[in-house]
């Protein structure tokens, strides 16, 4: 696939809304930080998909179907026929389930931009490792691009699911598989590892995250895998011949260290790739959509579809 010729280098030019600061302050006290210790040594999944909240069954057409024994959850608008897909893989570490905020995003990218959106249970660690949960999103990738066709299909991840979007379109190309027409990555986890030095200076700023038991849980999804390996840290493979690229990160988030690696390699290559960083942002604040920030972002993420 031909690379876009242009970037876009957004920094959020506003001072963070009140609701930022409170929830930061909030997170800080209440947030409990999740040691995976005893679920990882009982090789259990953490929980099931949050229940779509019933309200969206009256605004959009939402079902179900089964891919590898898991369930793909297929939203679509009610009145227009969509013409684009989006799909998302979730984030949660690879080893939490989708979560209620994720569907409120999932609802918010239909009403912007009238696509379809497919969200994919994939298999989670302790209980698999990437290994298995590749092979199932392997089949669903194959099925929708045989059904749309890839310039049809935008894929999309927050979190661990940026990080496996990311991979996915890497592995497309060792495969000799076709590219979706866009990547948008939002909040990434690109390196399992977490080794890069410049987190240390945001990990105090970053009132969600812990890295030490993120790298427990990354050990998990590796498997017998080398963390190193691409398919679990994206950052280490081969960006030529990728998708237009759209990355989205708040800059008190200890995953903005690689998120600025990644920019900084991919210009070194000539490569483009839309960067869009908001100042004192934590953690995967793109899916509490009422949040000002949030909808800033969720406009740039509908320009971005639209005009494609």
């Amino acid at each position: 696939m031909a690379q876009n010729t242009s970037s876009v280098n957004y920094i959020y030019p506003k001072k963070i809304s009140l609701r930022v600061h409170i929830l930061k302050g909030s997170a800080r006290i209440f947030v409990v930080k999740l040691d995976p210790s005893k679920k990882l040594a009982k090789k259990k999944q953490v929980n099931n998909p949050a229940s779509i909240p019933r309200r969206y069954f009256k605004e959009f057409k939402i079902d179900t179907i089964q891919v590898a024994g898991r369930a793909v959850f297929r939203w679509s608008p009610k009145d227009k026929a969509a013409t684009k897909t989006v799909l998302f893989l979730h984030g949660g570490a690879y080893m939490m389930n989708i979560f209620r905020q994720h569907w409120n995003f999932v609802a918010e990218i239909i009403r912007r931009t009238n696509c379809n959106v497919i969200v994919p249970d994939y298999p989670l660690t302790p209980a698999v490792t990437y290994k298995e949960s590749f092979k199932m999103v392997r089949e669903l990738y194959a099925d929708l691009i045989q059904k749309i066709g890839s310039e049809n299909l935008i894929l999309m991840g927050d979190s661990a699911g940026g990080g496996y979007a990311l991979a996915l379109c890497e592995q497309n190309n060792e495969l000799n598989v076709a590219q979706p027409s866009q990547l948008i990555l939002i909040v990434p986890w690109l390196d399992i590892t977490l080794s890069n030095p410049d987190i240390l200076l945001t990990i105090k700023k970053c009132p969600t995250l812990d890295l030490e038991n993120l790298v427990k849980i990354g050990n998990a999804w590796c498997g017998d895998l080398n963390p190193q390996n691409y398919l679990v840290s994206p950052i280490n493979g081969e960006f030529k011949n990728m998708p237009k690229m759209s990355l989205f990160i708040g800059t008190h988030d200890i995953l903005i260290a690689d998120s600025q690696k990644f920019k900084k390699m991919l210009e070194s290559q000539n490569i483009p790739l839309n960067y869009y960083e908001y100042p004192k942002l934590f953690h995967d604040w793109v899916m509490l959509v009422r949040l000002r920030e949030a909808k800033d972002a969720l406009s740039k993420m509908a320009e971005l579809i639209n005009k494609q």
